[in-house]
């Protein structure tokens, strides 16, 4: 029988996954995007696609994990709440955030938005 200790250790790295998928998916949707509609809108070359990524500045965001503050479990379903540090083209911010995540066949899975209710700018985090 596995311990709360060991379900809230999955959770947390369910939650580091859900970020790690997040800024993988976000950059690949970009060059996936600019590459297709690029080719089929103008009508150019695999070089000038290549020519325009390299020129085209990355406007997206990268998510860090700050901490983990609190993970509840109850039955099949975790609360997470912690900090994340949001970094884009217009700086970086500190944000606190609440996701809940459901246990399927034993696995951890994401189950909403992330839902930022504090910012701060420049990384200071809230007292």
């Amino acid at each position: 029988m596995l311990t709360q200790g060991s379900e809230k250790d999955k959770v947390e790295e369910a939650v580091k996954l859900n970020i790690e998928y997040y800024n993988t998916r976000n950059i690949d949707a970009y060059y996936d995007l600019v590459s297709q509609n690029s080719k089929t809108q103008y009508n150019i070359t695999l070089d000038d696609i290549a020519n325009l990524l390299n020129k085209v500045s990355y406007e997206g965001r990268t998510i860090t994990l700050v901490n983990i503050s609190q993970v509840t479990i109850q039955g099949d379903t975790a609360q997470v709440t912690g900090v994340v540090s949001i970094k884009d083209n217009q700086g970086t911010q500190t944000s606190q955030f609440t996701q809940t995540y459901r246990k399927e066949n034993g696995v951890w899975k994401y189950e909403q938005k992330m839902t930022e209710s504090t910012q701060t700018p420049g990384g200071v985090t809230p007292q």
